[in-house]
């Protein structure tokens, strides 16, 4: 039976701050940890990171939080393992699924030029939307719009119709066009994920993100 890594509020809250200290959008490298753990094991390691995904998880009562990892070795062999913001998920007695964050403002979806489309979302979580249509309007199956964080520059979104509910509501999985779009969304879920339940995380302010 393997053994359960459960981490410290002391360990949680170093984590917190290096993902936080450089967020995606700012073109720096992200604050990590340099792993010297000896020839054998760090080859060990960079096999591994070449053939799988690396993350580390961080169990609480009711989330999961998985942030994921990328290795990197410079010329001199030195490792460092860096972290991105995570993938949050909840749970619910034996069903497990993404978080959802209920904007209390809807933000609406915007066009390549900039302007409003019809379209507002009202939920968000790292790979969905619960998108508002209007009452008297029917869901698009598919679109393609861009999505402008509070504070943020807007992002390109593919999305795809996987439920549609009624009063012009419909849920919708997104696909970005880069990666560092997906770590964008991230961030700010994490963000509004330790200002909703700063119990998870006492150690680090609300102002710090």
């Amino acid at each position: 039976m393997t053994e359960e890594t459960v981490l410290t509020r002391d360990e949680l809250a170093y984590i917190n701050r290096l993902v936080n200290r450089a967020g995606p959008d700012t073109g720096a490298p992200r604050t990590g940890f340099r792993i010297d753990g000896g020839p054998q094991p760090n080859e060990l390691l960079v096999r591994l990171a070449s053939q799988t995904e690396l993350s580390l998880q961080a169990k609480f009562p009711d989330f999961t939080m998985s942030f994921p990892l990328q290795l990197k070795e410079d010329e001199f062999h030195n490792l460092d393992l860096q972290l991105a913001p995570p993938l949050i998920y909840e749970e619910h007695g034996s069903v497990t699924r993404a978080w959802r964050l209920q904007l209390e403002e809807p933000l609406a979806l915007l066009t390549s030029d900039g302007s409003e489309s019809s379209l507002s979302v009202q939920e968000l979580s790292s790979h969905g939307l619960l998108v508002n249509a209007g009452k008297h309007r029917k869901p698009p199956k598919h679109f393609h719009l861009c999505l402008a964080l509070p504070d943020d520059a807007p992002l390109e979104i593919e999305a795809s119709r996987v439920r549609e509910m009624k009063g012009g509501l419909a849920a919708y999985e997104v696909e970005f066009a880069k990666e560092q779009d997906a770590e964008r969304i991230r961030a700010f879920l994490y963000q509004q994920h330790q200002r909703l339940h700063p119990e998870l995380q006492p150690e680090l302010p609300v102002d710090l993100v």
